[in-house]
């Protein structure tokens, strides 16, 4: 009986030759090249099917004379059925040596650009050259050994961009665990647990649940962390570069709230504009009836979802285990809030801890008790 091998994914693959994915109306996206073939453990990779009497039309290396499948690394044959072969890991599937292969690390040997794409993909991933600015990544755990330009990026456990960050106020990375840098400036870093930046940070957007370290200088930004903060050298960069450290509560939660007062400022700005103009004549109210209405009953969902954030985040204070610690220098400006606790430094401070104890905010030196 003569077989023919049925392949679940395109077996020609390259990822030197990609095409841009169509998107409408004769366009294409460019960022969008379809970079790895995708595997899930357990998905069927190949299955061997009754050769059809006529083969014109079908591949002959994959027409057998006997019922073998080509099985190679985290490959199976299905217990349930001789026939499939499944693939017992996460990862790319290829062939390699004649076998089908699927392989967990994914090496992109070179820059994360418009020859690659964005590049999704299921499991650990290694970008060996640049990421540049507007590409995306989306992946387990992963590594980036050059620098990271303007890009977005996702890691579902942790990432580590081993030259360093330069965001350019577009960066977004965002890791289910921790974040390891050798440097950052002008990015936005979103960590489950820790983030450790082996020299400075500068002008960076950071939220996380654990311990942050900057070994070096830590200049600009805001920071919204819930256990410890540790600046190695220096912090802050003086009145003209604002740098604040908000802990005490989740990040998650600190953020949504602040987002909240922002839009009741607004809608309070709406409300007050509204009640000037409605008070120049009864034509001008009956005009701006309908529009009072609304915004007031905005107002009253935000205020609303505002008690809501705030009651969630009192259940879950972590206020009296944050600690803000600087062996080196607290320069003037620098704005910490702790469990709601607030202070701004106006001179220079040195080798402090600052942490709350009895209702109010502490400054104890050395800020490492040995």
């Amino acid at each position: 009986m003569t077989y023919y091998l049925r392949h679940y994914f395109d077996p020609f693959f390259n990822h030197t030759k990609l095409s841009p994915a169509a998107v409408s109306h004769g366009r294409v996206d460019h960022h969008c090249l379809g970079y790895v073939q995708n595997i899930i453990a357990g998905q069927i990779l190949a299955e061997l099917v009754p050769a059809p009497e006529d083969t014109e039309f079908l591949d002959p290396q994959f027409i057998l004379d006997s019922p073998v499948l080509p099985a190679g690394p985290n490959t199976i044959v299905n217990p349930e059925n001789s026939h499939q072969l499944l693939a017992t890991k996460n990862g790319y599937v290829f062939y390699h040596e004649d076998l089908i292969s699927v392989k967990k690390l994914l090496n992109i040997h070179g820059d994360v650009n418009f020859s690659t794409g964005n590049v999704i993909y299921v499991n650990d991933l290694c970008v060996h050259g640049t990421v540049r600015t507007g590409f995306e990544l989306l992946a387990r755990n992963i590594l980036v050994k050059d620098i990271v330009e303007g890009a977005t990026i996702r890691a579902l456990d942790a990432f580590t961009a081993q030259s360093g960050i330069k965001g350019a106020k577009s960066c977004v990375i965002d890791a289910g665990s921790n974040i390891r840098a050798a440097f950052c400036e002008n990015c936005d870093l979103q960590a489950g647990n820790d983030i450790y930046i082996e020299g400075s940070s500068l002008h960076t957007q950071m939220s996380l649940n654990g311990t942050l370290i900057v070994k070096e200088r830590l200049q600009g930004g805001k920071i919204y962390a819930n256990n410890m903060v540790y600046v190695g050298e220096q912090l802050g960069g003086g009145i003209n570069t604002p740098t604040s450290i908000i802990m005490g509560y989740p990040p998650a939660l600190m953020k949504k709230l602040e987002g909240i007062e922002d839009k009741i400022t607004a809608v309070d700005e709406n409300i007050k504009q509204l009640l000037k103009t409605s008070a120049k004549s009864d034509l001008h109210r009956a005009e701006n009836r309908a529009n009072l209405e609304f915004e007031e009953k905005r107002m009253g969902s935000l205020r609303r979802e505002q008690r809501r954030i705030m009651k969630l985040m009192k259940k879950n204070a972590n206020s009296e285990l944050c600690r803000v610690i600087v062996p080196g220098t607290i320069r003037p400006g620098v704005e910490i809030s702790i469990g709601g606790y607030y202070t701004k430094i106006n001179d220079y401070l040195e080798n402090v801890a600052v942490s709350l104890q009895d209702g109010e905010l502490r400054f104890n030196s050395p800020a490492i008790k040995k």
